[in-house]
């Protein structure tokens, strides 16, 4: 071969290389934009969660609470922050998987540094066969790709494989989501936004945490009853997890109206933490609830989720109790917190702005009840 044929030849390689690479660039764009418009999103926004914990400065978040609904109304990160300085975070959605706990704590490490982690242990009442698809896939299709995902993503498929529960077996949707999301094109097939508003995520719905429910919890007592086998699996997996991480862990039961049953798997539950030296606060007993200031007329908004009122009241005892136990640092004077101050104002600019209604239909509501109680602890 001649030398001008072998620039000709070494010319057009050049020059299909330099195409295919332009190729694969824009098509890589194409997916990511793709997956990005046809991505799950679901009546509460769940995708905020994830895409405001991304967005936090490196190594801010001190403390960071895992859980399903009740921990995302229950602890109310900027009051927190305003009241005890904890910078904290809440990494949480409705009907959370337990399994996935200590996958979330694995994220989290990426970019931050937390001195505690907060576990509610409600989710590992749940086993296999209560597993649905949407509570998976309100972490998994919003965490970023990588291999912890990926580890997630085969965790929860095996879990789900224990049980009847309609997930996909295949799993293929779970690592590529456009193969499940593609019709989202058409605006009449995407979900209709609830109004859910979060807050480093605390998540306020305004048509629930305003309303005031009379709860009937029964009389605690400390009987057990067994776990599903995968969901005890899953917790001891998670303690396994937790004793090889520096950060603390603290597990709770938050104040709910358990069913027998339930309270029995969540004894048991409670059993096996403490056994392996992690503490477990319980806010069953109705002793520990009215400690606190939680009554059962006036904190619910239904049996299973506290209301603004009984949110602020939670919070104001946990992150003092934190803040003395796990030596969780006041950050109000760090300038590198302003978010968890803007949070805050936000809040409380909300309550007494867009929200101010039900707030103060809220408060009304709680006064009549506890003028009523006062009268009748007279009698």
């Amino acid at each position: 071969m001649t030398g001008k044929k072998v620039k000709k030849v070494k010319k057009l390689i050049t020059g299909n290389t330099i195409r295919l690479v332009i190729f694969v660039l824009v098509i890589g764009v194409a997916v990511g934009v793709c997956a990005k418009m046809f991505t799950f999103t679901d009546a509460e926004h769940s995708n905020k969660i994830f895409e405001q914990f991304y967005a936090q400065d490196t190594n801010t978040v001190d403390c960071v609470y895992f859980g399903s609904s009740a921990t995302q109304r229950g602890w109310v990160v900027p009051v927190a922050f305003h009241d005890e300085g904890v910078a904290s975070y809440s990494l949480s959605c409705g009907t959370q998987p337990f399994v996935l706990t200590r996958y979330l704590m694995a994220e989290v490490q990426k970019t931050q540094d937390p001195r505690l982690f907060i576990v509610e242990l409600r989710g590992v009442c749940k086993g296999p066969d209560d597993l649905w698809d949407v509570a998976v896939r309100r972490m998994l299709d919003n965490m970023k790709p990588s291999k912890n995902k990926y580890d997630a993503i085969q965790a929860v498929l095996n879990y789900a494989s224990q049980g009847k529960n309609g997930i996909d077996e295949s799993g293929l949707s779970y690592y590529f989501p456009l193969l499940k999301y593609h019709s989202l094109w058409n605006p009449s097939k995407k979900p209709h936004y609830g109004g859910v508003d979060y807050y480093k995520g605390y998540a306020l719905e305004p048509k629930a945490v305003f309303r005031v429910t009379d709860i009937h919890p029964f009389k605690y007592n400390d009987d057990t009853i067994p776990l599903a086998p995968a969901s005890e699996a899953a917790l001891k997996d998670l303690l396994d997890y937790c004793d090889s991480i520096k950060a603390k862990v603290l597990f709770v039961i938050s104040p709910y109206e358990a069913s027998e049953g339930g309270m029995g798997k969540l004894n048991t539950a409670k059993n096996i933490v403490e056994e392996r030296g992690y503490e477990c606060l319980n806010f069953l007993p109705a002793k520990k609830r009215e400690a606190i200031g939680l009554s059962d007329d006036t904190c619910y908004y239904n049996r299973e989720h506290l209301n603004m009122y009984g949110s602020i009241k939670y919070t104001d005892y946990l992150s003092k109790y934190i803040k003395k136990h796990y030596n969780i640092p006041d950050r109000r004077n760090d300038s590198r917190y302003d978010s968890w101050n803007e949070e805050y104002e936000r809040l409380t600019a909300n309550l007494d702005g867009k929200y101010a209604d039900l707030n103060k239909e809220m408060k009304e509501k709680i006064k009549k009840i506890n003028k009523k109680n006062k009268k009748n602890k007279k009698k």
